[in-house]
């Protein structure tokens, strides 16, 4: 029998490992190109990946060189989101801004900052990527590898989880605990992760199995260095990512749930750590 539990989270832990593998870096799912369409206009465009979309909202923008008029952003499609409650636009496949832009004598520097999801239930943290453009040329620039956005956080931590911002409190959190810990990644951005909380861990069986373990939580709202630097210690592109600890601290790799899970299939997840 714990043979078999052991084959069991063994092809848990290689289809879980596969699933993280298959997401695109963000410069790969969200492709950035900007060039000036004439020296009125810098034309953005974002190539997206298949099986992932952006939100229109989540679009900012900012120049040096030239005084920036309002972007001109395509309609996305409209779908209301039970996460956010409220209507929200998406783009998939591609979307071209337009920016109007005056006073420009020179070079342009522009700031563009934009965030998305993949379709299998992560979302990306705001990222911003920059672009210098001149006027005496109007061919798209290849943009540097883009730099993390900052946001301001919002949320509360969900009911019974402690919250922890960098790395060394969570080892601070691990240590000593002689039980199995669960950390849950989380962003106010991020729609995935609100559905993990409205829908499954507000179940009540979810509940009174989590009250058997430590609960934290890394809300990574802000994007600042200790929340990248969290993310890129369990090599995570973004939230919602969910793990487990054993009673000395270590990772149980097999359990590791990358976005959303039901609640049905989440409670397989905790008895299996119980049992572990």
């Amino acid at each position: 029998m714990k043979f078999l539990l052991r084959l069991l989270l063994l092809c848990c832990a290689i289809a879980g490992t596969a699933r993280a593998a298959d997401l695109l870096e963000a410069e790969q799912a969200f492709r950035f190109s900007a060039r000036l369409k004439d020296a009125q206009t810098i034309e953005v465009r974002y190539d997206i990946a298949r099986g992932y979309y952006m939100y229109r909202d989540n679009f900012r923008f900012a120049v040096e060189g030239a005084q920036l008029g309002t972007p001109k952003i395509p309609a996305g499609k409209k779908k209301f989101d039970p996460n956010f409650q409220k209507t929200l636009e998406t783009h998939r496949d591609a979307v071209v801004i337009l920016l109007p832009v005056q006073g420009a004598s020179g070079p342009i520097t522009l700031k563009s900052t934009s965030q998305g999801c993949a379709d299998a239930g992560v979302c990306y943290p705001p990222t911003t990527q920059s672009a210098t453009l001149s006027l005496a040329s109007s061919a798209p620039l290849s943009a540097p590898k883009p730099a993390p956005a900052g946001g301001a956080l919002f949320n509360k931590p969900a009911p019974g989880f402690s919250r922890i911002s960098s790395s060394a409190e969570l080892d601070a959190a691990l240590a000593g605990t002689g039980r199995i810990t669960m950390l849950d990644f989380y962003a106010d951005w991020c729609g995935p992760c609100k559905q993990m909380e409205r829908l499954t861990f507000s179940d009540a069986r979810v509940k009174q199995k989590l009250a058997a373990l430590g609960t934290l939580q890394a809300d990574v709202t802000r994007n600042n260095e200790d929340d990248r630097a969290l993310l890129k210690r369990f090599k995570l592109v973004g939230p919602p990512g969910i793990l487990f600890f054993d009673k000395n601290g270590r990772e149980i790799a097999a359990l590791r749930v990358i976005g959303y899970q039901a609640p049905e299939k989440f409670l397989q997840t905790l008895d299996q750590a119980a049992r572990s």
